[in-house]
């Protein structure tokens, strides 16, 4: 009988065995100890699935590994990402993944451990025990001392490491559309940011109606907004032009009013929103396939024009492979312009670095639904890498993923 598929059909038997007693006619003991055994198997089962992301990291690769992720256990992108990077570091902390698979260390604990160690090479040893008994969150800090006190005392050589562990993101909220935006930043930064936001929140609380005032954190909100995207000026006192906004809406020629508008991802806005902008900005005509904007440009130029840009916005909203927003994007070539491929609107598409890369270095390939949108399709797996060491993400690890023999 075909081993292969006593292998799958048990693998389709699996089942976590539960109490037979029901639920209400347990003793309060009985029901601690269900749930003692619950987070326990949880464990356990998440220490197996590190492992198994692990190997099929080393087989097909980040980006592959990632897409599988995503799609059977139907995880977010950024959550994906994180499995993979945390079960990929596990390999490098032996302890760490034993107590993980033995159920005695929470997978929050371990994703802690991995992450310090991304940041510096960790003795897990000194770790294990309070990983073993501490929750994720006094772990975390246990785990931020631990890296304060191996550091230089040096209050220089302090800053230096959490200046070098700043970062920001910006994203959008899945269940109501709002932009997020959060970061980390070293102390003197940091006090710089908030000075400036304190100063700027004054001078709107003296502005407002005090029969009508804002809330704090609104107040706020609409400070942190009006440093960002203000105007600056020259030192004439000229006007230089600030962040620009793509819009996009319709324009009904029977009643010469504009419909439908949006941003360049799709997100709706009134067509009111659009007039008012417009009185304070520029306005940038695209008219697509017209003769006043070029859209095809054949082998005059390589990189895509402002026009282009904007019409490949409208098209393709995002980055055809993951979805990343517009403003991370680039414009690339489904020809490659060395075999001869034309910078022309039909001939490009909208892909973030990390999509790129797939492309370029792991044989993903650009290809157009039915409907006429377009997608990153993956290798063939005779055509796949065979080590994660092939993926570009792994090029700068202090040490390569190794060959399990």
């Amino acid at each position: 009988m075909d081993k292969t598929g006593i292998e799958r059909r048990v693998a389709d038997q699996v089942r976590v065995v539960l109490p037979t007693r029901p639920v209400g006619e347990a003793t309060l003991e009985q029901l601690q100890d269900w749930l003692k055994s619950t987070f326990r198997g949880e464990n356990q089962m998440a220490g197996f699935r590190a492992q198994v992301l692990a190997e099929m990291t080393r087989r097909d690769g980040t980006h592959l590994t990632e897409n599988n992720l995503r799609e059977k256990g139907l995880r977010p992108r950024r959550k994906a990402r994180s499995e993979v990077e945390t079960a990929v570091e596990l390999e490098e902390l032996p302890e760490i993944s034993e107590g993980l698979r033995k159920g005695q260390i929470p997978y929050d604990n371990a994703r802690i451990l991995a992450e310090a160690n991304q940041r510096g090479e960790i003795d897990e040893t000194e770790l294990v025990d309070k990983a073993r008994t501490q929750s994720p969150d006094k772990f975390a800090g246990t785990v931020r001392r631990y890296e304060q006190q191996r550091s230089e005392d040096d209050g220089m050589s302090r800053l230096e490491h959490q200046r070098s562990r700043r970062f920001a993101k910006i994203r959008t909220a899945k269940d109501d559309g709002m932009t997020v935006l959060y970061g980390r930043f070293d102390p003197i930064t940091g006090a710089l940011l908030e000075t400036a936001l304190s100063q700027k929140i004054v001078e709107l609380w003296r502005e407002e109606d005090p029969g009508a005032r804002r809330t704090p954190g609104r107040r706020m909100a609409d400070a942190l907004a009006q440093l960002v995207t203000r105007e600056e000026t020259d030192e004439d006192g000229g006007r230089v032009r600030g962040p620009r906004l793509l819009l996009i809406a319709d324009y009904d020629v029977v009643s010469r009013e504009l419909r439908n508008g949006r941003l360049g991802d799709g997100t709706p806005i009134p067509v009111e929103e659009i007039r008012d902008l417009a009185c304070q900005s520029d306005i940038l005509p695209a008219i697509f396939k017209g003769v006043s904007q070029p859209l095809d440009l054949g082998r005059s130029r390589r990189t895509a024009s402002p026009a282009q840009r904007v019409a490949l916005v409208a098209r393709d909203k995002a980055c055809v492979g993951c979805g990343a927003t517009s403003n991370w994007c680039q414009a690339h070539h489904i020809i490659p312009w060395a075999a001869q491929g034309n910078t022309d609107i039909d001939d490009m598409v909208l892909l973030c670095s990390r999509c790129h890369h797939k492309v370029h270095d792991d044989h993903w390939v650009v290809r157009r639904k039915p409907s006429g949108n377009y997608h990153l399709k993956p290798p063939p797996k005779n055509d796949r890498p065979t080590s994660a060491r092939r993926n570009p993400k792994y090029r700068n690890r202090r040490s390569p993923i190794k060959q399990r023999k």
